[in-house]
């Protein structure tokens, strides 16, 4: 008996362990975006059967960047619930522009959900009548206007309808408009009852340091290694003396370079230039996101890069002690030249 309580608790144990860990699956380039729907792609790489193919009576699936609901029912009122949190990990490659992330992976963890919590949401959505919201373009006055803030999905079964809908930014859109408010307020509910946010950031704290991530595939998350870490907090004095004369410097290079190169406008410089300065206050390099063949045949860039040069040769940053070596980014805009500091503080 106790023999079998034993293999019943490790069977268990191994189970939660199995649900949480994470895992990896390599991208294959015959599954992306461009050539597969989202139900395809989250079959192949994380499993999930397409809901038209489910045989439970009320099915849906919930999908968000970096995250997927998945909830079943027989009876409508009992669910059980599986959430899947995901990212895609890169690797740093050369290219004639530099250092630039290439996707590799997904990385991905499965974690079970109260059946209580799974119910009460499986039950709201049959209650509301949520899958029977249309999809966005068919909602008059629907914003399709808002750039990089993503879109939801939805993939419902009952009994033996089946409906797939998709809402870009649903977070902006007018409240006035009939069909915004329910679409909010199941948002609301799945993100307080799940804690999506709060276990996304449990995810995000198992995943491997000194990597390259990307949940929606614009913005790029790199994690410090523990050396990379504490290297960041020991330069702490340094950034923030960079900082105190950052505005500084800004004002003064955006003063001079107008003032030396008053017709920059009409120049035809289109590229961004990456400086870099010694802590004399010295240029000691000059870089553009341009490719070296491309660097060798344009003339324009050859011209601008020389006057660049010489002019800011030209330019003594002696009125403040820099200390340090700095970087600033320097672009060519329609009304002058304009001066960025990318550094974060």
């Amino acid at each position: 008996m106790n023999l079998k309580l034993t293999i019943i608790s490790l069977l268990i144990y191994a189970n939660l362990i199995g649900q949480n860990s994470l895992q990896k699956v390599d991208l294959n380039e015959n599954y992306t975006f461009q050539n597969h729907s989202q139900e395809e792609l989250n079959e192949y790489y994380f499993g999930l059967k397409p809901i038209k193919f489910s045989k439970i009576k009320y099915h849906f699936r919930y999908v968000q960047y970096g995250q997927i609901i998945d909830l079943k029912s027989n009876n409508g009122i009992e669910f059980s619930g599986e959430l899947i949190n995901e990212i895609t990990e890169s690797k740093t490659i050369k290219t004639d522009y530099g250092n630039d992330g290439e996707p590799t992976n997904y990385v991905f963890q499965l974690v079970e959900l109260e059946k209580e919590k799974s119910s009460k949401i499986g039950q709201l959505i049959l209650k509301e009548k949520i899958y029977q919201i249309p999809t966005d373009t068919l909602i008059k006055n629907w914003n399709f206007n808002w750039l990089h803030c993503g879109n939801i999905e939805f993939y419902c079964k009952t009994e033996n309808n089946i409906t797939s809908k998709i809402y870009t930014c649903p977070w902006n859109q007018n409240d006035r408009i009939n069909e915004v408010q329910p679409i909010k307020d199941i948002l609301h509910n799945l993100n307080e009852v799940f804690q999506l946010k709060e276990k996304y950031s449990e995810f995000i704290n198992k995943l491997e340091k000194g990597k390259s991530y990307s949940k929606d595939g614009y913005m790029q998350m790199y994690i410090m290694t523990q050396k990379e870490s504490e290297s960041w907090r020991n330069g702490k004095p340094i950034r923030d003396y960079k900082k105190s004369i950052k505005d500084t410097i800004n004002n003064y290079l955006e003063l001079k370079l107008n003032e030396l190169i008053p017709n920059s406008t009409e120049l035809n410089c289109y590229d961004d230039y990456s400086l870099t300065f010694s802590k004399n206050g010295k240029l000691k390099r000059m870089k553009v996101d341009m490719g070296f063949w491309e660097r060798l045949s344009d003339k324009d860039y050859k011209k601008c890069k020389g006057i660049l040069k010489k002019v800011i040769r030209e330019i003594k940053i002696d009125f403040v002690d820099p200390k340090y070596e700095f970087s600033r980014e320097l672009s060519f805009g329609q009304k002058g030249i304009y001066i960025y500091d990318r550094m974060v503080y």
